[in-house]
């Protein structure tokens, strides 16, 4: 058996170079057509609430005799790109005074805490954090009836804590909006 000419191995390659464009302009294909659906969405701006629907949403006052669940998460020490914390436990009806504390002693980063509310699984908050991409004068937090709460984006070192109530039992998902980091800077909080 003789050895390809170099008129075969140019063919091979040149079969090769068209598989793998193909490969990388459909990926890119698909994420464009993922940011024009989601992210151009965000960037309509949403419908004035009529102020007497908004009083009737107001989260429920905390239950009656459940202590505050007091939080610190942070980013994890092993991987500064996930939470310490994947998932919490907390009762329907309680309040939940949680303190993101985004220090990491080797590989600082932003990061943000933002909370979807019942029902939202970690697949629409996935869609969140890629419709808030663009939106870096809003710290990647697009304004969504689908979030609960949230802080804002902390630089490395800052600490912010927020207040909130989890209305009924079920799963609440939350996640790191900062480009990139939502796939494992994750969590959920399971309510009974």
């Amino acid at each position: 058996m003789s050895a390809p000419s170099s008129s075969e191995k140019s063919s091979i390659w040149s079969v090769i170079n068209i598989v793998i464009g193909l490969a990388i302009g459909g990926v890119v294909l698909l994420w464009v057509l993922a940011f024009v659906v989601k992210g151009l969405g965000s960037l309509i701006p949403a419908p004035k609430a009529d102020p007497a629907a908004v009083a009737a949403a107001a989260a429920p006052a905390p239950a009656a005799g459940i202590p505050a669940l007091e939080i610190t998460i942070k980013p994890d020490s092993a991987n500064p790109l996930a939470y310490d914390t994947k998932s919490i436990s907390a009762k329907a009806g309680q309040k939940v005074k949680l303190t993101f504390n985004n220090n990491h002693p080797t590989l600082p980063q932003p990061h943000n805490f933002v909370l979807g509310k019942l029902g939202v699984d970690k697949g629409k908050m996935m869609g969140i954090a890629m419709g808030a991409m663009t939106l870096v004068d809003k710290g990647y937090i697009p304004e969504s009836a689908d979030i609960l709460a949230n802080t804002k984006l902390l630089q490395p070192g800052q600490t912010e804590t927020i207040e909130f109530t989890l209305p009924a039992a079920g799963e609440y998902n939350y996640i790191c909006t900062f480009p990139g980091h939502g796939a494992i800077m994750n969590g959920t909080i399971t309510v009974q």
